[in-house]
């Protein structure tokens, strides 16, 4: 049954805190969005020469750590009390840390030879995810906590996914432009990803540290925890996560939306350079520009839509019906991938990409409703905690994917010495792209379907909360 709902002027965010907390996004994109899952691959693989397996690894070992750092640090910003709050401190050292680091990725010595160069990344990658989880464990944490309000909770989210998909469509031109002319090799007479990054890096440096400062710096946090319980033990804080039942839907959602996802995402970038383009590098990324504009254009339309949709239907359904549409979205590739035709590619991705970005749009929203939830059953705001817990699994389903996706490549008899692959190897490579996806994400509807908390729940825990201790 649809509802219409009216947000009370008490529980909305104000409109300037709700851009800059939004507007942090982009550095959480720009900082591993764009690291993993657009320049990994083509800078190291194609540009250095490194192995798709070995990627893979120190992908999985960078994910593992950071995965293990997460609920440190978000038990930490549980916790720690000071003159600024619990989160914001630790926002404004991660993102400027996070932006100096950074740059050191595309600045290694010369003269490494592969197991030296893999031992860069990961003593880089390890210093690097340190700073991030310092910035975005106490940033999606303060996500949590900003209003108690359950539509107001999506709309937060969507204005998150319109600066999402902002930044995605100026990330979806980064790889064009540091192949294209502005960085000829002259040795090649074309563009040279190698040569590109170590420029466009900088600005990417400051990108993270300008986005990653605003929340820090704008925001206000809503819950004055001062007389909260201090210290609360790390396991303890993960024993009453782990006991936390919607938790576990949430986590089993996002975990296999993930690994389906990303598992394939460097099947998908190779498709379009090797199967469409025959190995020419930069055409394939023009039409990856196109790609991610028009995906970025189409998915900001879509916002107010699925929002509007979401303050009508309890967010269980509207989550469920995306990742079926995502499916059939994904299954379109059968039909569309076609060296003759290579801008057919964007019409599958336009329907898998924004059944996907809406799942992500109420998964946020989602969280905060668990929050109140453990707050019923623990008397304690842990949205740190929560949510780190929530994101050791995510951090886990990257590295499992990142792990597989080398494994991938790797079985598909895919090499970067070849600049034209074999038939047979880009027949591999498009059958394992179409058939793993679909597999994965039908675990993520199974987790779905037993998320047990509606919008009429919600309501019965609030007032049993606001009853406890009030409102806020």
């Amino acid at each position: 049954m649809s509802v219409i709902t009216h947000i009370p002027k008490s529980e909305r965010i104000p409109l300037l805190q709700k851009l800059m907390f939004s507007a942090g996004i982009n550095m959480d994109y720009a900082a591993t969005g764009l690291l993993t899952g657009v320049l990994w691959m083509p800078y190291f693989n194609i540009g250095m020469g490194i192995s798709p397996a070995t990627l893979g690894l120190v992908l999985m070992i960078l994910l593992a750590w950071n995965a293990f750092l997460d609920p440190v640090i978000g038990n930490l910003s549980d916790n720690v009390r000071t003159p600024w709050g619990r989160r914001r401190p630790f926002m404004a050292a991660g993102a400027i840390l996070t932006g100096c680091v950074y740059l050191m990725f595309w600045h290694m010595p010369s003269g490494l030879q592969d197991t030296g160069k893999a031992l860069y990344l990961i003593v880089v990658g390890i210093v690097f995810f340190t700073s991030y989880s310092l910035w975005s464990m106490p940033y999606y944490g303060l996500q949590l906590e900003l209003t108690p309000n359950y539509d107001e909770r999506t709309r937060l989210a969507g204005w998150m996914a319109f600066f999402g998909k902002a930044s995605s469509l100026a990330g979806g031109w980064v790889l064009a432009i540091v192949t294209g002319r502005l960085f000829i090799n002259p040795a090649t007479g074309k563009g040279d990803i190698l040569i590109g990054m170590k420029s466009g890096s900088w600005v990417i440096a400051g990108v993270i540290i300008i986005f990653g400062l605003l929340p820090a710096i704008f925001v206000k946090e809503r819950y004055n925890c001062q007389s909260q319980k201090l210290s609360d033990p790390l396991w303890n804080s993960i024993k009453e996560s782990f006991q936390c039942k919607p938790l576990w839907s949430l986590i089993g959602i996002s975990f296999f939306l993930v690994l389906g996802s990303v598992s394939v995402g460097s099947l998908g970038q190779y498709l379009s350079i090797y199967y469409i383009f025959d190995g020419d590098l930069p055409a394939a990324s023009i039409v990856g520009g196109w790609k991610a504009t028009v995906l970025a254009v189409t998915g900001i339309l879509s916002i107010p839509v699925w929002a509007w949709l979401g303050e009508r239907f309890d967010k269980k359904i509207m989550v469920i019906s995306m990742l079926i549409f995502s499916m059939v979205g994904h299954l379109m590739n059968f039909f569309c991938i076609r060296p003759d035709m290579p801008y057919l590619q964007i019409v599958p991705a336009v329907f898998e990409s924004g059944a996907i970005a809406a799942v992500w749009l109420f998964i946020p929203s989602m969280k905060a409703d668990t929050a109140d939830y453990d707050e019923l059953r623990t008397t304690r705001r842990r949205e740190g905690s929560i949510n780190s817990f929530y994101s050791w699994f995510i951090k886990a389903a990257l590295t499992c994917a990142m792990g597989l996706g080398g494994v991938v490549l790797e079985v598909s008899g895919f090499t970067s010495k070849h600049i034209h692959q074999p038939p047979e190897v880009l027949s591999r490579m498009f059958g394992y792209y179409l058939t793993l996806p679909i597999v994965i994400w039908g675990i993520a509807l199974i987790f779905g379907l037993f998320y047990p908390l509606s919008r009429s729940r919600m309501t019965e825990i609030r007032i049993e909360l606001e009853v406890r201790r009030g409102r806020i």
